[in-house]
């Protein structure tokens, strides 16, 4: 992968993401670049079916846990409810010896240069997935499901009767 097919890739995930974490993640990606630390942006936005695919590996499915977070209920901050995402996943890149950038998963040092970086942005980076950055400005994913949760209670029936001296 050459530099600029990195870039581009890169941006077009920037461009999924919710308008204000967007423009804090152009700036941490900017300033990683000007210092030449180049990085591949290589998922924003999921959908919840892809969120659930991803939370069944190592666990209904073969290979390692790669989160935590279910995609129904929306618990991952990739899930777009609307606005834009508001996370992404990157790997550091390393030049290999024919030319191209490859991915380099195990750069524990690079990792943390990004995620020390991204705490000027308010990009906050979880423990157990270090190739993920979210939203810092929010609390998580409680706070954007919250309001969705406030429709569905006041749909729902109560199974209780209206007769106060019906058995309960």
């Amino acid at each position: 992968m050459t530099i600029k097919e990195a870039s581009e890739r890169s941006r077009g995930h920037i461009k999924n993401l919710e308008p204000s974490f967007g423009d804090r993640v152009l700036r941490w990606y900017s300033e990683l670049i000007s210092k030449k630390i180049p990085v591949l942006i290589y998922c924003s936005s999921r959908t919840p079916e892809e969120q659930e695919e991803l939370y069944a590996q190592g666990r209904t499915k073969g290979g390692m846990k790669v989160t935590n977070a279910r995609g129904i209920p929306p618990q991952s901050l990739h899930i777009d409810l609307g606005k834009g995402s508001h996370a992404i996943d990157y790997v550091p890149l390393s030049l290999s010896s024919s030319g191209s950038f490859t991915a380099s998963w195990d750069d524990s040092q690079t990792y943390a240069i990004c995620q020390k970086i991204g705490e000027k942005y308010q990009l906050r980076h979880l423990e157990w997935e270090e190739p993920h950055l979210e939203d810092g400005l929010i609390s998580g994913w409680r706070e954007l499901v919250t309001p969705q949760k406030a429709e569905v209670i006041i749909q729902k029936k109560s199974i209780v009767k209206k007769n106060p001296w019906a058995s309960r």
